[in-house]
């Protein structure tokens, strides 16, 4: 049976049937709209064929099918009408039903995920391992094993948040269908039909960080050990399970975790220094927790002697170390009662505990056959991946709080002697003036007072106190737990030296500075000086002893969504990756081993799509020992939501990776021809995505036209929509999660492509069409650029908003979006040779096209109450305003179903 018809089985077929049964849920309250709701969906898939607005389309419906079809009492007169408030209340329990449809597809397609794709087939570690043998490469793959890894950083952007009610029932929804239990799947259908869906209020950043606890507990903490097993045992023993090298014992993990929530600062003023140790303190928890249990597992097994007794006195320090004042018996692991400080019955640090579980080890291998020593290595694996920090939490803030806050320092330290030349503001230099003055203020340190005491509440304050918060995190934890200070919106070298001078204020020495400060280069014009900025760096003796001390090793963050918004999607792309090759050949010729870590959402628009495949096609040019990516919102409940996702993904990535390092020779190389075809492709796009962002309507479309205004009512983060005060829209203030998601929305999906057919219809009128073709076939790095620039288009549908196109206001906008994505397929259906969008992935095609047909009713009304909304704000009339904030809500509620049925929508 072949993928497809897997897929239309397992998960289509049997959707009709469990959707049937949710339909007709006993509920008399929404036994109506469970009818009505298919009769909706296929009349607005007819009507939008025939170009109705969505305003005409509720209306009709309303009229022609609701309004006559009420069971009237004998003798009645049928009503020819239905009020505002009627209808907008069925409205309501379609979208409710649509939110629940999306939950149950979605866990169709989650339990059968094994079943429909090939998880040991391409891209899978079985494959990988075949391929090394086959190349007789195992001493080179050891190597590369050592020096490989991949880091999923867990961001808080949640685009899809859950309440903990629903993610139960999605949980044991997986279980009853990969059982085939129709009453087990009945019962969660009738619970999730009384389960409420939105959260009452927007989550905090606390909130955020226990939602990602929820998959991290779940999946991640059990597939990254099994793949860290797997990797080692063939690599070193793959005939002696039970003695490994001791080598494989002390590997450092190959995949580890990321983690946002707490540390990132950008523009989200709800993260303190306070609430980065209360995080910092929960991650620590909740590992300790994990371990306590597989410790009990453990203890059931290993009961040998001289070994039984091992087990006790470590199970029994552990607990201490998680409960140190334990009075009263904690009926659960799940929140348990913290106090920092252990006392010496329990373990001060991660290694302690991995010693004592090697000392187990060795009696249970040299002793007792190695029996059970599989569960043992498991949990040895778990504590050199997690330690007792669980995930590497992260410091971000933008580098023009820093500036400000170096201004307010500088009139502090009285006895300053150099002076700021010409006396001038510190952030009125330029950034030569400002590195002097940066390495003259070092030489006051160290301070005899805490200068963050002397700074007034505010946010120059938090950032002082965030860096002093990340210093205590390192003693209780570790510092694998909070060792990175990110720097947004890094414009020039002394951007970086800065966190360098802050965190000595927050009382770090020079000389034992455990901290690496990254740079993010996130728009093109960034991208094209970041070159520069490093040379700078790398050149100046005070940073280069830091980089000494640090292993010689930069990490340099690039962000792809803000580029996206930036340049485009083409432009965006190709941008990061020439940098990239830049960056890597300054990094070189100084020495310094540079890592990258992408910033990347779900959707392409944000870097998003197949992006282990991007991985794979690197080549040698650009630095990739290791990989490390951001993931967030329904991209980690649909990658790594189950275990079958969490270890085919993670898999893909890892594999994706290690493959571009062992075998760089199989790798296609761009040619110098291939640069200047993309160079010029990349120039047309970036005009013709300018050419948009120019438009004087735009950022008005936007906001009248889409539901952008309304995603910070959403609930589904904690982080403003903007990042600028100003209450005028502006275009380079928008956060790129409601800048991709207001367009997805609306199904026009403009930052997945636009520009990309402008470039390609040009080239082709040049005659390139056929070095488009080869270079299609022969790069991956173009193929994968393209395909998941397909996947984007795959999710457009221009009917919903065709009534756009006679707007007096907004029309020719829509039509320049309407005419570049037709420019656009048929461009790629040109240089690709394919009939129709994502040919060579039929079974993501088929989803998709479910999943946007699931959703369009509330695509329709979401549009309808947009249009009333516009009309009635015309009219003017003040009545209405009680109208006017139900067409608000249902705007508001619209927004869920479509996020998560895309699945990496934003």
């Amino acid at each position: 049976m072949d993928n497809l018809q897997s897929f239309r089985e397992q998960v289509s077929l049997k959707y009709q049937l469990y959707n049937g049964l949710f339909l007709t849920l006993p509920f008399d309250e929404i036994r109506t709209a469970g009818i009505l709701l298919p009769m909706f969906a296929e009349y607005c898939k007819s009507e939008l064929d025939h170009n109705r607005s969505p305003v005409e389309i509720v209306r009709d419906f309303f009229a022609e099918y609701v309004a006559t079809s009420r069971a009237l009492p004998e003798g009645a007169q049928m009503r020819a009408d239905v009020s505002f408030e009627e209808m907008a209340a069925t409205l309501f329990k379609f979208m409710q039903f649509v939110e629940r449809q999306v939950v149950l597809f979605d866990a169709l397609e989650d339990a059968s995920y094994g079943s429909v794709r090939d998880l040991d087939g391409a891209g899978s570690l079985r494959e990988l391992f075949t391929k090394v043998e086959s190349e007789g490469s195992v001493g080179e793959f050891r190597k590369r094993l050592s020096e490989f890894k991949v880091r999923v950083v867990l961001t808080a952007h949640p685009t899809q948040f859950y309440p903990d009610e629903v993610l139960t029932i999605i949980t044991d929804m997986h279980d009853v269908i990969s059982r085939n239990d129709l009453k087990g799947v009945n019962d969660l259908l009738l619970q999730m039909g009384k389960t409420r869906f939105k959260n009452k209020e927007r989550p905090t950043p606390l909130d955020e960080a226990k939602s990602l606890l929820y998959f991290m507990e779940h999946t991640f903490y059990e597939a990254i050990p099994q793949i860290h097993q797997r990797l080692v045992n063939f690599a070193y023993h793959p005939d002696e399970l039970a003695q490994p090298e001791p080598e494989a014992l002390h590997l450092s993990p190959p995949i580890s975790l990321g983690f946002w929530p707490g540390g990132d600062r950008d523009g989200n003023p709800f993260v303190t220094a306070e609430l980065t140790i209360q995080i910092g303190r929960l991650l620590r928890s909740r590992i300790l927790a994990l371990y306590l249990s597989d410790l009990e597992r453990l203890r059931r097994r290993l009961t040998f002697e001289g070994v039984i007794e091992r087990i006790e006195t470590t199970y029994s320090r552990m607990r201490t170390t998680l409960y140190p004042y334990e009075v009263v018996n904690t009926e659960s692991l799940q929140d348990p009662t913290y106090c920092e400080d252990v006392d010496d019955l329990g373990y001060d640090n991660a290694d302690q505990f991995l010693g004592d579980l090697l000392a187990i080890r060795a009696e249970v291998v040299g002793t007792h056959q190695g029996l059970f020593v599989a569960q043992l290595d498991l949990l040895i694996y778990k504590v050199q991946i997690f330690g007792f920090h669980f995930a590497t939490m992260d410091i971000r803030q933008d580098s023009r709080i820093h500036g400000k806050l170096v201004e307010e320092l500088i009139s502090l330290l009285s006895n300053y002697a150099g002076g700021s030349p010409s006396d001038r503001k510190y952030t009125e230099l330029d950034s030569e003036e400002r590195l002097e003055v940066l390495e003259n203020l070092a030489t006051l340190f160290p301070l005899s007072r805490n200068i963050a005491e002397e700074l007034p509440e505010g946010i120059s304050r938090e950032t002082i106190l965030s860096l002093q918060a990340a210093l205590r995190m390192q003693r209780l934890i570790g510092e694998r737990g909070i060792h990175r200070y990110i720097i947004s919106n890094t414009r020039n070298a002394a951007n970086v030296l800065e966190v360098w001078l802050l965190a000595q204020c927050a009382g770090w020495s020079n000389s034992s500075l455990t901290l690496d400060i990254v740079p993010l280069f996130e728009t093109v014009d960034d991208l094209h000086h970041a070159e520069t900025v490093m040379e700078s760096l790398y050149s100046l003796p005070v940073y280069r002893r830091h980089l000494e001390a640090r292993g010689s090793v930069q990490t340099i963050m690039v962000g792809f969504s803000d580029g996206t918004k930036d340049g485009g999607y083409a432009t965006a792309n190709w941008e990061i990756y020439r940098a990239k090759e830049r960056l890597s050949e300054v990094s070189r010729r100084h020495g310094i081993k540079a890592i990258f870590f992408d910033g990347r959402g779900g959707p392409p628009a944000r870097g998003g799509g197949n992006t282990h495949r991007f991985y794979r096609s690197l080549g040698s040019r650009v630095e990739s020992r290791q990989i490390q990516i951001t993931v967030q919102g329904q991209t980690i409940s649909s990658k790594y939501g189950t275990a079958d996702q969490a270890r085919h993904n993670l898999e893909q990535l890892y594999s994706s990776g290690i493959a571009n390092n062992l075998f760089p020779k199989q790798n296609y190389e761009l040619t110098a021809e291939d640069v200047a075809i993309i160079d010029e492709l990349s120039r047309v796009s970036n005009e013709a995505y300018l050419a948009l962002k120019r438009h004087p309507l735009l950022t008005r479309y936007l906001a009248v036209m889409t539901p952008l205004l309304y995603y910070g009512h959403a609930n589904i983060g904690s982080r403003p929509t903007s990042r600028g005060q100003s209450s005028e829209l502006k275009l380079e203030d928008l956060r790129a999660i409601p800048f991709v998601g207001a367009w997805s929305q609306i199904k026009q999906n403009v930052p997945g492509y636009y520009g990309l057919g402008s470039g390609i219809h040009e080239l082709v009128a040049r005659g390139k069409r056929d070095e488009l073709t080869r270079l299609y076939r022969k790069s991956l790095f173009f193929r994968t650029l393209v395909e998941n620039a397909s996947q984007s288009l795959s999710k457009t549908n221009f009917s919903l908003t065709h009534h756009m196109k006679h707007d007096a206001e907004f029309g020719e906008l829509w039509a320049m979006i309407y005419r570049e994505a037709r420019l656009t397929i048929d461009g790629i259906l040109q240089i690709s040779g394919g009939e129709d969008l994502l040919q060579g992935d039929r079974v993501t095609r088929e989803s998709i096209a479910l999943r946007e047909e699931m959703v369009l009713p509330t695509q329709v009304i979401q549009q309808y109450a947009l249009a009333m909304i516009r009309k009635l704000g015309k009219e003017g009339d003040e009545s209405q305003a009680s109208r006017v904030s139900v067409l608000e809500k249902m705007v508001i509620k619209s927004l869920a179903a479509s996020i998560n049925a895309s699945r990496n929508a934003v």
